[in-house]
C-alpha cells in the first residue's frame, strides 16, 4: 500500500467518495477482517450472531408477550417481535460500530493514509452480514408459525440498504466527535436504548393514540420496522405523509454525515 503524509488541511472540502471507490479492495479486506475477527477466541464463535438476538427475543416474548400481553395485531408474538427487532438490531449495532470506528483504529490512521470513510463502511458491512444471518433465522421461525416467504422478501435488500444508510448517517456525525469527546458513546447508547422502546418493536403501533400517531411515525426507524413486518408477516402498512418526511430526513442525515465526516476526519490524528 502506498503511504502518504497525512495533512489535516489538504482537500478539506472533498468528500473522498472517489478515493473510497479507488480503494474498494481495501474496503473488502477490512470488511472480511472485521467479520472474521469478531468471534475469534470464543467457544461458540459464529453462533453468537444468532444466540444473542434469540436470547433477547426469548426475554421480550416472556416479559411483554406472556406476562404483559402487549398487542401484536393478532400475529404470534415471537414472530411479531423478531420481525421488528431485526431491523432495529441492524440499525443500533451499525450506528454504534460506525460511531466508534475512528476511535478504535487511531493507531492505524495515524500511521498510514487511506480514505477513513472506509472504516465506518467496513464495520457497517459487518453488521449487515450478521443481519443477513439473523434474517435466515427469522425466515425459519416465521415458517414454523405458518408464515412462509413470499415475493416480498425480494425487497429485503432495499430495506437493509436504507437501514445501513440511516445508521451511517448517525455514525458519521458522531465518529469524529467521539475521538475527542468520548462521553458521546454512552450518551449514544442511552439514546438507542430509548429508541428501542420508542419504536413499535415490542408492541403494535396501533397502541399509539391516534392524535400522536403522525408524530410517532416521524421516527426514522418506524417505517423499516413496519416494512419488515409487511415482508415477513404480510401485515398491511398504511402510507402517510410522515413516510416522505422521515425518508427525506434519513437521506439528509446521511449526506450531511458524509460531509461533516470528510471535514473532521483529517483532524482526528491531532487529538490522539
Amino acid at each position: 500500500m502506498q503511504t502518504k503524509i497525512i495533512d489535516a488541511h489538504a482537500r478539506r472540502w472533498s468528500l473522498g467518495l472517489g478515493e473510497v471507490w479507488g480503494r474498494r479492495e481495501l474496503l473488502r479486506l477490512l470488511t472480511v477482517r472485521a467479520i472474521s475477527t469478531r468471534y475469534q477466541q470464543m467457544l461458540l464463535g459464529f453462533f453468537w450472531s444468532l444466540l444473542e438476538p434469540l436470547a433477547l427475543l426469548a426475554m421480550m416474548t416472556f416479559v411483554f408477550g406472556f406476562m404483559l400481553r402487549a398487542p401484536s395485531n393478532g400475529f404470534p408474538y415471537p414472530v411479531f417481535v423478531f420481525a421488528g427487532l431485526l431491523p432495529w438490531l441492524l440499525f443500533s449495532r451499525a450506528t454504534m460500530a460506525s460511531s466508534g470506528s475512528l476511535q478504535e483504529h487511531m493507531g492505524l490512521i495515524s500511521k498510514v493514509y487511506f480514505p477513513r470513510l472506509i472504516l465506518p463502511l467496513s464495520v457497517t458491512a459487518r453488521e449487515v452480514f450478521d443481519s443477513l444471518v439473523m434474517t435466515v433465522c427469522l425466515v425459519v421461525i416465521a415458517a414454523a408459525f405458518g408464515f412462509w416467504p413470499t415475493w416480498r422478501v425480494l425487497l429485503l435488500p432495499v430495506l437493509i440498504a436504507y437501514i445501513a444508510v440511516l445508521s451511517l448517517g448517525v455514525g458519521l456525525w458522531t465518529a469524529s466527535i467521539m475521538v475527542k469527546f468520548r462521553d458521546i458513546r454512552p450518551l449514544l447508547s442511552i439514546a438507542l436504548q430509548f429508541g428501542l422502546y420508542a419504536s413499535p418493536i415490542i408492541y403494535s403501533s396501533s397502541a399509539v393514540p391516534e392524535a400522536w400517531r403522525f408524530y410517532y411515525q416521524l421516527n426514522p426507524m418506524y417505517w423499516p420496522i413496519e416494512a419488515s413486518r409487511w415482508v415477513f408477516l404480510g401485515q398491511p402498512v398504511e402510507v402517510t405523509p410522515a413516510l416522505h418526511i422521515s425518508a427525506a430526513f434519513g437521506l439528509a442525515l446521511f449526506v450531511s454525515g458524509v460531509f461533516v465526516f470528510s471535514i473532521y476526519e483529517k483532524l482526528t490524528v491531532d487529538v490522539q
